[in-house]
């Protein structure tokens, strides 16, 4: 260790930057005297819709592909179950969906989304199923996976639902809590991310799956 400063910056940079001597020193795409101002190319994106049907069956690439900053633990893009398809009345599953596989052993299994500007929205949703390796073959096997989110790029994480296995794909519609509106419009910036991650690794030759999100 080099320095040590110990003080304080109003807002703590926002999370956006680090609090010195001099002041704030901003992250990339964001600027101000406490990093309160988004300078990016790109403003951050305000709607979220991810069918992965546009995406690669190997690996994630497609225009939708920004759609995420991390995708941790074996999770890639397969066609959804034909029988499943056929039995899903409600449509919660169709096309493509991104899949992981439960017991890889390669630490935290997860999806999350870019920067979202949450400011406009009222209610994400979403399908979750837990399968089997053949996905069209459910399992009584239980699993915990859990959406979160963050507005500090991920130093901290707030639970919105845990999610378990029903032996049937499910759909949630989840109105946004007013502690994550307030934050969104208190610190004119709007910046959340959305995390899928699972709590627990589980036994062989299961695999969970998300579609159809949508951020309205």
């Amino acid at each position: 260790m080099n320095s040590l400063f110990v003080g304080e910056c109003a807002e703590y940079c926002n999370d956006r930057g680090l609090c010195t001597v001099s002041g704030c020193q901003c992250s990339m795409d964001y600027a101000g005297t406490y990093c309160e101002k988004y300078v990016g190319k790109q403003p951050i994106q305000t709607w979220f819709n991810e069918t992965f049907d546009d995406l690669s069956a190997v690996g994630v690439s497609g225009s939708n592909s920004n759609n995420w900053i991390r995708l941790n633990g074996d999770g890639h893009i397969r066609h959804v179950c034909y029988e499943n398809v056929n039995n899903n009345t409600n449509n919660y599953f169709s096309g493509q969906a991104l899949h992981f596989g439960a017991d890889c052993g390669c630490g935290g299994v997860e999806a999350i989304t870019r920067e979202l500007n949450i400011t406009q929205a009222k209610t994400i949703s979403f399908a979750f199923h837990v399968i089997t390796k053949n996905n069209c073959i459910t399992t009584t096997n239980n699993i915990t996976v859990a959406l979160e989110w963050t507005y500090d790029e991920g130093i901290s994480w707030s639970r919105l639902i845990t999610m378990y296995n029903q032996e049937r794909a499910q759909f949630f519609n989840i109105t946004l809590p007013s502690d994550m509106m307030a934050i969104a419009q208190t610190r004119n910036i709007g910046g959340v991310r959305f995390r899928w991650t699972q709590v627990e690794r589980v036994v062989n030759d299961i695999y969970w799956a998300i579609d159809n999100i949508r951020l309205e």
